[in-house]
C-alpha cells in the first residue's frame, strides 16, 4: 500500500479521471440496457427476441477492439477516447430519436458499441498502467471501481428520469452524462510520460508478435473460460435462484451481495497482484470461485449457503478485467498495449456472448441449470490452471520487471 500511496502523489489526477471515465464510459450502459429494452418492447410491441441484438454487438465489438487499440497506440488515449466519447453521445441521441423501425435500433445500438469502445478499459487502463508501476494491480483495481460505482448509483437516477420523461429522455440523459463525464475525465488525465527508467513504456510486443507467443493464447484462453463461466451465471441469475428453490425476492438481495463481492474482490485481488506471484493469485481466486459454484450446486436451498456461494463466485466476476489489464501490461509491455489489449479483450467479449447463450441453450435442452453450473465450475478450474502455466512467462524480480516486459522474453 505504501508503494501505491507514493505513486498516487504523482498520478492521482489520472486515477480520478480513469474512475470517472470508466464509470461513464460504454460500460455504464450495459447494466441498465434492460430498462430501455422493456420500455421499447412495450411502446413498439417488439418481441423479446428483437432485443437480442445486444449479443450481436458483443462479437462485433470484439472484432473492432484490436483496431481501436492500434489507434490508441498511434494517436494517444486522449484524442481517440475524446472522439469515441463524442460519437457515443451522438449514438444515444440517435437512439432517442427512433421511430420504431428495428433496423434503426440495430444500427444505432451496434454503432454505440463499436464507436464507443474506446471509452472503456482499453483506454483508461493504459493510462493507469503507465502512471503506476510498482502498484499497478492496486491502481487498476481502484480505476475499475468506477464501473461498479455507477452500476449502483445510476439505476435509481435513470428510473426517475424515465418516469418523468420516458425512454427518450433516458437516452438523452445518457448522451449528456457520458459526454460531460468523459470529457472531464480526459481533462483530468495527462498524456503519458515516456520515462527512460521504465523500459516497458518504450518497448513491448506488437499485436502480430504477441499473437505468436504461447503466453498470449494461454492468457486469452484463461480469460475466455473465466468470462463464459462467470458471466453466463450472471446472465441467468434470477432464474437460477428460483430453480434453486429460493424465494424470488431473494434474487435482488443475492445480486446485491454479488455486486458487493465484486467491489471488495477487485480491491483485494488488485493489491494481491502487486504483493504476490500474480499467476498464483489468479489461480487461487478462480479455485475459490469454483468452490463457490460447487457449493451452489450441492448446498441446500438455504439463504446463508447461497449467500456464501455467491460471495465466492463474485471473486471471479470482480477480477476478470483486473487480470486482463494487469497480465497484458506485465507480459507484453505498454508501447503497443492498446492493440494487444484489444486482441485479448476479443476473448472476453466473445466469452460473455458464449456464456449467455450456453446457459440458455443448456437449460432449454436439459430443463435445468445443473449442467451449466458444472460447466462453470470446470471452466474456473481450467482457467486457474492456464494462469499457473503463465508462471514461466512472468518476471520474478521487481527490479527486472520492466526489462522482462519490454524485451519480451516470453514462453514460445
Amino acid at each position: 500500500m505504501s508503494a501505491f500511496l507514493d505513486e498516487l502523489r504523482a498520478g492521482w489526477r489520472d486515477l480520478i479521471g480513469a474512475v470517472l471515465g470508466l464509470g461513464l464510459g460504454i460500460g455504464a450502459y450495459t447494466p441498465l440496457s434492460s430498462f430501455f429494452f422493456r420500455a421499447l418492447e412495450h411502446e413498439f410491441r417488439w418481441s423479446k427476441g428483437a432485443t437480442a441484438v445486444s449479443l450481436i454487438a458483443l462479437p462485433v465489438t470484439a472484432a473492432v477492439l484490436p483496431f481501436a487499440g492500434l489507434l490508441l497506440d498511434r494517436f494517444g488515449v486522449r484524442r481517440v477516447a475524446a472522439l469515441s466519447t463524442i460519437c457515443m453521445s451522438a449514438c444515444f441521441v440517435w437512439l432517442s430519436a427512433m421511430n420504431g423501425q428495428l433496423w434503426m435500433f440495430y444500427a444505432a445500438f451496434i454503432s454505440l458499441n463499436v464507436l464507443g469502445c474506446a471509452t472503456g478499459p482499453v483506454s483508461y487502463t493504459r493510462t493507469i498502467s503507465t502512471r503506476f508501476r510498482k502498484s499497478r494491480g492496486t491502481a487498476l483495481a481502484f480505476s475499475l471501481l468506477g464501473i461498479g460505482l455507477t452500476a449502483m448509483i445510476l439505476p435509481p437516477v435513470l428510473a426517475g428520469v424515465m418516469a418523468r420523461w420516458g425512454w427518450r429522455g433516458g437516452y438523452q440523459f445518457f448522451a449528456a452524462a457520458v459526454l460531460i463525464g468523459g470529457l472531464l475525465a480526459l481533462a483530468l488525465s495527462r498524456a503519458p510520460v515516456q520515462d527512460a527508467s521504465s523500459p516497458d513504456t518504450r518497448a513491448g510486443e506488437r499485436l502480430a508478435v504477441a499473437a505468436c507467443k504461447r503466453a498470449f493464447w494461454l492468457l486469452g484462453a484463461a480469460i475466455l473460460g473465466l468470462s463464459v463461466a462467470s458471466l453466463g451465471f450472471v446472465s441467468q441469475f434470477q432464474s437460477i435462484v428460483i430453480e434453486k428453490g429460493l424465494a424470488a425476492q431473494s434474487a435482488p438481495l443475492l445480486l446485491s451481495a454479488l455486486s458487493a463481492s465484486v467491489v471488495v474482490s477487485r480491491l483485494v485481488i488488485g493489491g494481491a497482484l502487486d504483493a504476490f506471484r500474480p499467476e498464483r493469485v489468479a489461480a487461487t481466486a478462480l479455485c475459490l470461485a469454483a468452490a463457490g459454484m460447487l457449493l451452489w450446486m450441492f448446498g441446500g436451498p438455504h439463504a446463508a449457503t447461497a449467500l456464501f456461494a455467491v460471495l465466492l463466485v463474485g471473486l471471479s466476476i470482480g477480477a476478470e478485467l483486473d487480470f486482463l489489464s494487469f497480465f497484458c501490461a506485465r507480459l507484453f509491455g505498454l508501447r503497443h498495449y492498446g492493440a494487444v489489449y484489444g486482441g485479448l479483450a476479443a476473448f472476453f467479449y466473445t466469452g460473455i456472448a458464449v456464456g449467455g447463450i450456453a446457459y440458455g441453450v443448456i437449460h432449454d435442452r436439459t430443463g435445468s441449470y445443473v449442467t451449466a453450473l458444472a460447466m462453470s465450475a470446470a471452466l474456473f478450474v481450467v482457467s486457474a490452471f492456464l494462469f499457473l502455466m503463465l508462471g514461466r512467462s512472468m518476471p520474478i524480480a521487481e527490479g527486472t520487471e520492466g526489462v522482462a516486459r519490454g524485451a519480451g522474453p516470453l514462453a514460445t
